[in-house]
């Protein structure tokens, strides 16, 4: 008997614990003694940390899963020492708890109200056991009549999951826990309805609340409010309506978030007159409408260019004694912006600034959009400069639209400070802004400032793209420069960029407008071997200038070289022949 005593002390290395202790009395098998052992001593349990002292080493050996099942069952008195000794097993890597012990674990605390341990001991569940049936176990332990029981373990099993994000799974368990006769309590309900509408599932939202009716689950004014939000994001506002008279029916009334999801449904299928109907109702209900009730329909009549009216509810607002915030300021801005009133937007953003509120980059855009649409340019100029020192944010979209309503209008200089503003507030510059201010100074024949401003792009960082040569050579070759065009296109191949036929169509173009001829024709030449471009267009530039001469018999040498390298004459280059040789023989007829 000693011999067998020591062997379960001390087992082989690497070996289970023999099937001896089965073998033994009760009073001195192992098993037994370490359930009664740690059932004796979990009351002085008070963290995981203390677990250890309590229970020697040499039994934890024979603490398996059957033993830990016996040990909650006996203290199921001391749910929160039994949590400790879940944990303490489970972050020692001694024993993982079965989905059995956390479900006996999660009665337990359920059953001395402690939810919030329950709804964690419920989440590592879950993630514990992925694969795991986690209703399952909660049915099978309460069926067993072994464990304290309380419905609530599958409300919590239910908010368990909606907090680990596992919609479907909650969903799921809301239903089987209606069919087995433990219908989750209302706030749950609403938790999860909340979340289905969330999610844009308003059908399943229906049938979450038709389940809870017909389970005698009593709703109550979160539930119809989130209801009537659900239908409103399902652009069903009549069906919203109805459900506000349902809900009157049941003794609820309506508060003022229930009229506001109205509201905010009725404008947002551009039912305006029905939500401003809502909101006469509301006062002759005696519901006090709130700055959201205001904004919403302020923003709706913006919506439809009735900005004098949202401007009266603004002031009926504060008549009321509400306290406008940054977005009741802003939808008037914006709202006076888009109609191009901007003295009185400038009135709305000063009152604005007043109160402490700065206008965000999507307000600080529509001014810009409302400024830029009436011409005035050089204001919004300098209430750009003013907002940015009180430290407002203007947006990329704003700058980028000013810059380019100042090229438009030939400002190309004061497009380029502005870009300097956009770097100091750390908005990058694109290409396509500096291509458009270089071809703004290239329209007001800025030429060295255009140039200047390419060397300042590749000073930031900002490589001059196909467009940038396009431009500058395009003008060079307007104002003559033809042999400078011809050195940027050189840069621009070097700098790895394939000219497109608008480039050499602009360079032939210079070398036929000075007459250099053969310059021209060589270009094209180069053009076709180079990047295999066939661009008629420019082939008959250069018999035109022939013809137009009256020098027919280099039209068509020009034409047969060109044929050789791959041009095929069409009906303009036959047209540009034809002019020519009845031009040469009214000469001759003269």
């Amino acid at each position: 008997m000693n011999r067998a005593c020591k062997l379960l002390q001390n087992p082989p290395a690497g070996a289970p614990p023999p099937p001896l202790p089965s073998l033994l009395p009760p009073s001195l098998n192992p098993s037994n003694i370490v359930i009664n052992l740690t059932s004796s001593r979990l009351h002085l349990v008070s963290s995981p940390s203390s677990i250890p002292s309590l229970i020697p080493p040499d039994l934890l050996p024979f603490l398996g899963p059957s033993e830990l099942s016996s040990i909650l069952l006996r203290s199921q008195s001391l749910p929160l020492p039994s949590l400790h000794l879940l944990s303490f097993f489970h972050s020692q890597r001694l024993l993982t708890p079965s989905p059995h012990h956390f479900a006996l674990l999660a009665h337990s605390l359920t059953f001395s109200r402690l939810f919030s341990h329950c709804l964690s001991t419920l989440r590592h569940l879950i993630l514990t056991h992925p694969a795991s049936d986690p209703f399952s176990s909660l049915l099978t332990s309460a069926s067993s009549g072994r464990c304290n029981f309380h419905s609530a373990v599958f409300s919590l099993l239910v908010t368990a999951y909606l907090h680990l994000g596992f919609l479907r799974q909650a969903l799921d368990a809301f239903h089987r826990s209606i069919n087995a006769g433990f219908p989750p309590d209302a706030i749950t309900s609403n938790s999860l309805l909340n979340s289905l509408a969330k999610s844009g599932d308003f059908d399943s939202c229906w049938e979450v609340y038709t389940a809870m009716r017909k389970a005698g689950v009593t709703p109550n004014l979160c539930t119809f409010n989130i209801m009537i939000n659900a239908l409103c994001k399902a652009d069903d506002a009549v069906r919203a309506r109805e459900f506000l008279e349902e809900m009157e029916m049941n003794g609820f009334d309506p508060d003022v978030v229930t009229y506001n999801t109205l509201i905010n449904g009725y404008c947002r299928k551009g039912r305006l007159e029905e939500a401003l109907g809502l909101y006469k109702l509301m006062y002759r209900r005696g519901i006090e409408p709130d700055l959201v009730s205001y904004t919403t329909l302020m923003k709706a009549l913006c919506k439809e260019d009735r900005v004098r009216e949202a401007h009266q509810l603004f002031d009926r607002l504060r008549q009321r004694g509400l306290i406008p915030d940054e977005m009741c300021y802003g939808v008037l801005v914006s709202g006076y912006s888009r109609k191009g009133k901007m003295r009185e937007a400038w009135i709305f953003i000063q009152a604005m600034i007043g109160c402490g509120y700065f206008p965000n980059s999507f307000i600080c855009l529509d001014v810009v959009k409302g400024y830029a649409s009436v011409g005035k340019l050089l204001p919004c100029l300098n209430i750009l400069a003013q907002l940015r020192k009180i430290g407002a944010t203007v947006a990329f979209d704003a700058y980028k639209l000013l810059v380019g309503a100042l090229c438009h209008e030939k400002r190309p200089n004061a497009a380029r400070n502005l870009v300097k503003w956009m770097v100091e507030d750390g908005c990058k510059p694109t290409v396509d802004i500096y291509n458009e201010i270089i071809h703004s100074f290239c329209d007001c024949v800025s030429l060295m400032d255009a140039f200047s401003l390419k060397d300042e792009m590749v000073e930031t960082d900002i490589r001059p793209d196909e467009n940038t040569y396009s431009i500058l050579i395009s003008c060079l070759c307007k104002t003559g420069e033809v042999m400078e065009a011809e050195c940027v296109m050189e840069e621009m191949v070097a700098c790895g960029h394939i000219p497109d036929s608008a480039t050499c169509a602009a360079l032939v173009n210079g070398y036929c407008n000075k007459r250099e001829m053969s310059k021209a024709e060589g270009l094209l030449k180069y053009f076709v071997l180079e990047f295999g471009f066939h661009d008629n267009a420019i082939f008959n530039a250069l018999i035109n200038v022939y013809a137009e001469e009256g020098d027919m018999e280099k039209a068509f040498e020009l034409k047969d070289r060109m044929m050789k390298l791959g041009f095929v004459p069409n009906t303009e280059t036959c047209k540009f022949l034809v002019n020519g040789l009845f031009r040469n023989i009214s000469t001759l007829n003269v």
